[in-house]
C-alpha cells in the first residue's frame, strides 16, 4: 500500500470538538508510504472514531478514505481483514492483547501463517530493548498495563505492515521508556520503509522530526 487518503471526511453521528478548527476533519489529507506523522488530538475530537476508519473497522464517516485510490467502503470484509496483514495496522489504546495467552504467543500471532521460527530472533531483540524479554513466557492477564503496552509494541513490529498507526501507545510508560519505545518505532519503520501515524493527547515531551496535525 502506497498510501491512504482522507477525502473531507467527517463523523456522521456526532460533531467534535473545534471540528471547524481541525486539520485534518473536512480536509484532504494524503499519507504517503514512508513519511512520519504526530496527530494531535484532544480528547472529544474523535481519535478512536479517526483512527478505527482509517482501519476500515466502520464506515460511519461523511466523505472517503482510500487506499491507493481503492475506497474502503466499497471493499469487501475479506480484503480489508487482508489489508491488516501487510498493508495497514493499528495498536489500540487497549492493546488487545489474549490474556490467555503467553506474551510471546500474542506477539507471533502478528506472522500470520508465516514460519513463527525466523521471527523469534527479531521479537527477542525487540523484547529485550523494550525490557520485556523476561515477560516472553509469562501470560498477558499476569502483566501490567505499562508491560502488555511494551508488550504490544513489540508485537507491531516484529512483521511491520505499510502504515503503523498507534493510538496513544505510551499512556501507561514513563518519560524514559516512551523514548525508548519511539527510538524503536522508528528504527523499524525506518528499515521497512513503514509509515507512521501517531495518535496523541498531546505533543511528545522530546525531540522529533514528526509532521503534527491538529485533529
Amino acid at each position: 500500500m502506497d498510501n491512504i487518503v482522507l477525502e473531507h471526511i467527517s463523523p456522521k453521528y456526532f460533531t467534535p470538538r473545534n471540528v471547524e478548527q481541525s486539520e485534518i476533519w473536512k480536509k484532504n489529507i494524503i499519507f504517503q508510504k514512508g513519511e512520519k506523522f504526530l496527530i494531535v488530538a484532544p480528547s472529544g475530537s474523535g481519535k478512536s472514531t479517526l483512527a478505527t476508519a482509517i482501519l476500515g473497522t466502520h464506515s460511519q464517516y461523511e466523505g472517503d478514505i482510500k487506499y491507493d485510490q481503492q475506497t474502503v467502503k466499497s471493499l469487501h470484509l475479506e480484503k480489508i481483514v487482508e489489508n491488516r496483514k501487510d498493508g495497514v495496522s493499528l495498536l489500540f489504546q487497549d492493546v488487545r492483547l489474549i490474556k490467555n495467552l503467553t506474551i510471546s504467543e500474542n506477539i507471533l500471532l502478528r506472522v500470520f501463517n508465516k514460519d513463527k521460527k525466523k521471527f523469534i530472533p527479531k521479537m527477542e531483540e525487540y523484547a529485550s530493548r523494550l525490557g520485556v524479554e523476561n515477560l516472553l513466557h509469562k501470560k498477558a492477564e499476569n502483566c501490567s498495563y505499562g508491560e502488555r503496552q511494551r508488550s504490544a509494541i513489540v508485537r507491531s513490529l516484529v512483521n511491520p505492515t505499510d502504515f503503523l498507526i498507534y493510538d496513544e501507545c505510551f499512556s501507561h510508560l514513563d518519560l524514559n521508556n516512551k523514548k525508548i519505545a519511539f527510538s524503536l518505532i522508528n528504527e523499524v519503520s525506518q528499515e521497512s520503509g513503514s509509515s507512521v501515524i501517531f495518535f496523541e493527547l498531546n505533543e511528545f515531551p522530546f525531540e522529533h522530526e514528526y509532521q503534527i496535525l491538529h485533529l
